[in-house]
């Protein structure tokens, strides 16, 4: 500060020239922006690079989808820079000031609607919405339901349970409850309620969706403003000294809203259809439930069933027109999903604590900067990342089957149909084909009559590219697909700047014995693992069950025998491998080759890259602790100098 004539400290404020202000805030923004391409660039250059060397595939709107990946970046730097400025220290002011100042049942209210309205500000929230295009609904009615005109109902069931789970992990931290309960507890109950959702066909397909929503909840937003409420509530209540304090509620987090999603399904089960066959599910007695599915009015309904649709892009356009891209209604979710949230931590802080907020300047510039964000995120995951995404699933199949090729479509014209051959291949089949005149040479195409055009006779024919490893058979190809989806996997996982923070919170507690490095490494390898039984469940349509029970029955038998710090290490490292962007993009992914596939649930890949990492660090965890106990073992064994000396002065 400058001083003046009689030494006193002048009260005004240092000013910058312009100039070196715009330079300083550039840097400031480059840094952080940086930070985020960081995170993203190699999942998403994996993925281009894989389809166009590998599956020999051309990214279709490369530049748009370029551009929405530099957007995802400055949306997702300019969101976490809001939380930081404005909703995470006001939720940590709240949780230091609110339990001295109301009773216990307030506290419990206040951690509800926090969670509730921290997941409408996850922004992979927004991201479950816009998967309805990918499900028919006459294949699975009620996941196409819970994706289009009942989404609402999703992501309220997906808040629900995250309230639920703050709630939780509030009484654990003011009354040091334990973590080990909850999850022998709450991982028998889902997989029971798993048993149930599969005995019935109308629910089954829900299943994936149900699960993944564990993944999708532990974002940017709930885990950093939830642990910052309980490093408050955690001092109020004497508990900052356990070395555990914060772990365990992205386990609970990441449980809750699976239960009350699969709750829901079972709610709406009597109002929903069986899957059945498209002429089916549009035959006059089944008019009324394919119009509560699909959401549209008996006139709609009426003139739709006529039309029949068999694919899921000419259905969408047709029913929701889905093409259709309103900046306007995504900014107006950014606002609906931050705007209640500061809302609340600000009536709290204000009104019932009656605290007067510091630094209101940068609050205010934190809440603009996190809808913008918010905002900027949303339009770049659509236009960019998830469009790779479903690019990439759909070009996976061509490794072990041949594919249509329409970017390579030929119109012949003057098509005579009494030309066409009938034949019959090796197995009996009977099919026909086109003899075409190629530059002198005769060669047959197959001739398909949906394809001709009596009118104008022309006959469009659609090219169709043979499996890339057709001769190592389907099972190369199937190969190649898993070991791409592997090292996706613990790619993306490497780069994820929240496990890093983990790992140096376990390098703490265990005094060095297990290396943050270690963690990293090891929750990557078990993402990998994850990875590659998820989409072999897309590929091969396993039932999800043999995965969940196999993988969660282990790590409950190992969690017997792990520490309660280590413990909460181990599950909390399933929810922080599961961000933003990668959430997206792998769900993208699954749900493209699951359409391929014709599978009608293609949703469980993130819970299946969930659960083995718990896996993998609690046996990581168990032979580092086993091997310090042997060391430990042999070091007090060994004589010490002064016994020596002693023997030799004797």
């Amino acid at each position: 500060m400058p001083v003046n004539n009689i030494g006193t400290v002048s009260n005004s404020k240092m000013r910058l020239p312009l100039r070196r202000t715009l330079s300083l805030i550039y840097h400031y923004v480059k840094k952080r922006v940086a930070d985020q391409l960081k995170s993203v660039l190699f999942v998403t250059i994996y993925l281009a690079v894989f389809q166009l060397l590998i599956l020999r595939m051309p990214i279709r709107d490369s530049l748009e989808i370029s551009a929405g990946i530099l957007v995802v970046a400055i949306g997702l730097a300019a969101f976490l820079e809001g939380l930081f400025l404005a909703i995470m220290p006001l939720g940590e002011q709240c949780g230091l000031h609110l339990p001295g100042k109301v009773g216990l049942w307030v506290v419990i209210l206040f951690a509800a609607i926090l969670g509730v309205t921290a997941t409408f500000a996850e922004p992979a929230i927004g991201f479950v919405q816009s998967l309805g295009s990918s499900v028919l609904p006459w294949n699975a009615p009620m996941l196409y339901y819970l994706l289009n005109d009942g989404a609402r109902f999703t992501v309220w069931a997906i808040a629900i349970g995250v309230g639920i789970a703050v709630v939780f992990g509030t009484l654990r931290f003011l009354f040091h409850w334990s973590l080990k309960p909850f999850i022998f507890i709450l991982i028998p109950s889902l997989l029971a309620l798993t048993w149930v959702i599969m005995a019935d066909p109308r629910t089954m397909p829900i299943l994936g969706l149900a699960w993944d929503a564990g993944g999708i909840t532990t974002g940017p937003v709930t885990v950093p403003l939830v642990l910052a409420l309980g490093i408050g509530i955690s001092r109020i209540a004497g508990t900052n000294k356990n070395s555990a304090e914060g772990l365990g509620v992205v386990t609970l987090a990441s449980a809750f809203p699976i239960m009350t999603v699969m709750i829901l399904g079972l709610i709406l089960a009597p109002q929903m259809p069986a899957p059945q066959t498209l002429e089916s599910f549009f035959a006059p007695e089944n008019l009324a439930f394919a119009q509560k599915v699909i959401g549209i009015s008996h006139e709609d309904i009426l003139s739709l069933a006529h039309g029949l649709p068999s694919n899921p892009e000419s259905f969408s356009a047709l029913v929701h027109n889905e093409k259709a891209f309103h900046f306007g209604n995504i900014l107006l979710s950014a606002v609906q999903a931050i705007l209640p949230l500061s809302v609340i931590l600000l009536f709290t802080l204000l009104v019932i604590i009656k605290r007067k907020v510091p630094f209101m300047d940068e609050v205010v510039l934190g809440i603009g900067l996190a809808i913008i964000g918010f905002f900027l995120f949303t339009v770049g995951m659509q236009q960019g990342l998830q469009a790779l995404g479903a690019q990439t699933g759909e070009s996976l199949p061509r490794a072990y089957k041949m594919v249509d090729r329409p970017d390579k479509l030929q119109v012949f014209r003057n098509v005579d149909t009494s030309n066409v051959i009938t034949s019959v291949d090796t197995a009996g089949r009977i099919k026909q084909v086109l003899p075409i005149n190629d530059g002198n040479k005769l060669k047959y195409i197959p001739f398909h009559r949906e394809r001709y055009n009596g009118s104008g006779k022309t006959y469009s024919h659609i090219p169709v590219d043979m499996p890339i490893w057709y001769n190592g058979g389907p099972r190369t190809g199937y190969i190649i697909i898993l070991v791409f989806m592997c090292i996706m996997g613990i790619g993306a996982t490497l780069a994820e700047p929240s496990l890093t923070a983990l790992g140096t919170k376990l390098e703490e507690i265990t005094g060095g014995a297990y290396k943050r490095s270690v963690l990293v490494l090891t929750v990557a390898i078990g993402v990998g693992i994850g990875m590659v039984f998820g989409f072999a469940r897309i590929l091969f349509d396993l039932p999800m069950i043999w995965i969940l029970v196999g993988a969660y029955g282990i790590t409950l038998f190992l969690t017997l025998f792990s520490d309660e710090e280590f413990t909460a290490i181990a599950w909390d490292s399933a929810g922080v491998t599961t961000g933003p962007i990668t959430v997206p993009l792998v769900i993208a992914t699954g749900v493209g080759i699951g359409a391929q596939a014709g599978v009608a649930d293609s949703f469980g890949v993130i819970a299946s890259a969930s659960v083995f990492p718990i896996l993998t660090v609690l046996l990581s965890g168990i032979a580092i602790n086993h091997s310090r106990k042997r060391y430990i073992a042999v070091k007090d064994e060994q004589p010490s100098i002064p016994s020596i000396q002693q023997e030799v002065n004797s």
